[in-house]
């Protein structure tokens, strides 16, 4: 069987302030047809050889996951909450240890989105086919812009449909980020990974075993589908899974995949998946827009008029308002942690 896991963390402050810590950008309505949360829980659900999924979460969103679970009619088979966050390598292996060992993990992300469902599934099935042989998979996406805010990964030999993976590479500035997405060797990392929970304890003992061993100590019995870790889990290094184990194993595998994947981690990247006018604009809520180009305006409590101005982000809710140049969006979590300091 291959069981879902979904990761459900993060501090939701690059798409303030539409997302917060409180309500992260999966739980945020950030686009038509429901939540990035919502939407990964019925990607898989009830499709040939895929259990129910396992959720990874921080105590201060489990009402959020059993109320988005309980609306899309997705049972969960195990929901774990950690006291607090300590990236995606401990949250992984808190799934691992607590699943059959012979299991197959798709370790998903729980704020992407992905337009091709079928796709996805396919990939999903071809990726396990590989985690049955040992492999750790991940999904490689074929770069449509120089992007700055993802990291990259160089594939190498092919291995059936996959390819080997040789290096991983950090978030590249602009002049890389261009020479990157246009020499055919590299993809976008997508951050989500195909394996046996077996091997993915394995591969942690060889190359993370500080990480492992406080989340070994951490597991408490289970209790209602739900495992409350200790907090000896706090003692684990805050490392993504990329660097903890996906850069150093031997294992890996990369597999191409096009399915209209984005992990939305700006609101340049927003406005880049968003419906928009003849002009580029792109609006939600209620807007009046005069000589405006390229822009993305969201409008949550009251209406918003911009006027003159190309290639902006205007966001308006009840609590703030932010006005920043699209190409600069990246710099709203700094904002945001400045907006959200006592």
């Amino acid at each position: 069987m291959i069981r879902p896991v979904i990761l459900s963390g993060g501090s939701g402050t690059r798409l303030w302030p539409l997302s917060y810590p409180e309500v992260p950008k999966q739980f945020a309505p950030l686009l038509p047809g429901g939540t990035l949360f919502a939407r990964t829980l019925t990607r898989l659900a009830g499709r040939p050889g895929v259990a129910s999924p396992t959720v990874v979460t921080g105590e201060a969103h489990l009402d959020l996951v059993h109320s988005f679970a309980e609306e899309v009619g997705v049972a969960l088979s195990l929901v774990i909450a950690e006291p607090e966050g300590r990236n995606t390598a401990a949250a992984a292996l808190a799934a691992a240890l607590s699943s059959d060992p012979d299991e197959v993990l798709a370790l998903l992300p729980s704020d992407h989105l992905i337009r091709d469902d079928a796709g996805f599934v396919a990939a999903v099935v071809a990726a396990a086919h590989h985690a049955r042989e040992g492999a750790i998979v991940t999904f490689g996406i074929r770069p449509t812009r120089p992007e700055t805010g993802y990291g990259y990964i160089e594939a190498g030999q092919a291995q059936g449909d996959a390819l080997r993976v040789v290096r991983f590479k950090e978030k590249p500035d602009a002049k890389e980020a261009q020479r990157l997405s246009t020499d055919g060797l590299h993809f976008w990392n997508s951050g989500m990974f195909v394996a046996s929970a077996r091997t993915l304890v394995e591969e942690a003992s060889r190359h993370c075993p500080e990480i492992l061993g406080p989340v070994q100590r951490s597991l408490r019995p289970v209790e209602d589908s739900l495992l409350r870790l200790g907090a000896e889990f706090l003692g684990a290094p805050a490392e993504p899974f990329d660097i903890a184990i996906m850069e150093k194993t031997d294992r890996g595998l990369v597999l191409p995949l096009d399915v209209g994947w984005d992990d939305v981690g700006s609101f340049d990247a927003l406005w880049a998946v968003s419906d928009k006018d003849d002009e580029g604009n792109a609006t939600q809520g209620e807007v009046v827009l005069l000589d405006v180009a390229g822009s993305l305006v969201i409008a949550a409590s009251r209406t918003v008029s911009v006027v003159g101005l190309d290639d902006v982000v205007v966001v308006e809710t009840p609590d703030a308002v932010l006005v920043v140049p699209r190409d600069q969006s990246q710099r709203v979590r700094e904002v945001a942690r400045r907006a959200q300091a006592p």
